[in-house]
């Protein structure tokens, strides 16, 4: 069966994609900050799910996990981890250390991500790479301006989609980011009617459907076309 890896599962659309992914008979490496408080992937126990713990900040924690899965095949990989810092992050109203802790989740963790398990994902049969984006960081689509922190480390995390796509070309590896939409999580307090039943069952039908000449793709989860 294939093997999928998601980080930032221990709840909202990360632990979806964990509880869907068993659901349909894969083996799932779900990455959580506090294991032993992630209460969602212990209802989800089976000898297929390997809970490990990983903050995408520290990057010691994800070559730890790398070396953990060498020999194994990563058929898709779900960069998931984010944060939202519940403050107005507008001019004057954010700290660089705020920023820079949005960057280490968003856009650094995320290529040490990539970098740990590129040749464990080469050697899969599906060679997925899904890094779990927003419209926030769409020039073309956002129009509610603020929050710099949380939309310019979405707005790189886009541009590294469209270059791992580049380099990762030649060995079959497709790349492609994803707002999930405005989802009912604990991160924006369930104020949504958009479920992360939907939303993620979305995705999941649209990263198995995507050729290698679609790489470097924005879509929305019901696959509409983001523009960058």
């Amino acid at each position: 069966m294939p093997t999928a890896v998601v980080t930032g599962a221990s709840r909202g659309i990360g632990l979806e994609f964990v509880r869907q992914y068993l659901e349909d008979g894969w083996t799932v490496h779900a990455g959580a900050r506090s294991p032993d408080a992630a209460t969602g992937l212990a209802d989800l126990a089976c000898d297929r799910l390997s809970v490990h713990r990983l903050d995408v900040s520290d990057h010691e924690q994800i070559a730890a996990l790398g070396r953990s899965l060498e020999g194994t095949p990563v058929d898709v990989l779900v960069n998931n981890a984010g944060m939202w810092i519940d403050e107005d992050e507008t001019l004057g109203r954010f700290t660089d250390a705020a920023w820079m802790e949005q960057f280490e989740v968003h856009l650094f963790g995320v290529m040490a991500m990539c970098e740990a398990l590129i040749e464990s994902i080469a050697a899969s049969e599906q060679r997925r790479i899904v890094n779990i984006s927003s419209g926030n960081g769409s020039f073309g689509w956002e129009k509610t301006f603020g929050e710099y922190p949380y939309n310019t480390t979405k707005a790189a995390l886009n541009m590294l989609t469209m270059g791992l796509a580049h380099d990762l070309a030649d060995r079959g590896v497709t790349v492609m980011c994803f707002t999930p939409g405005f989802v009912a999580t604990d991160m924006t307090d369930h104020a949504s009617d958009l479920k992360p039943l939907e939303s993620v069952g979305g995705m999941r039908a649209l990263v198995a459907g995507l050729d290698t000449d679609r790489s470097g793709i924005f879509l929305r989860y019901n696959g509409e076309a983001m523009p960058w």
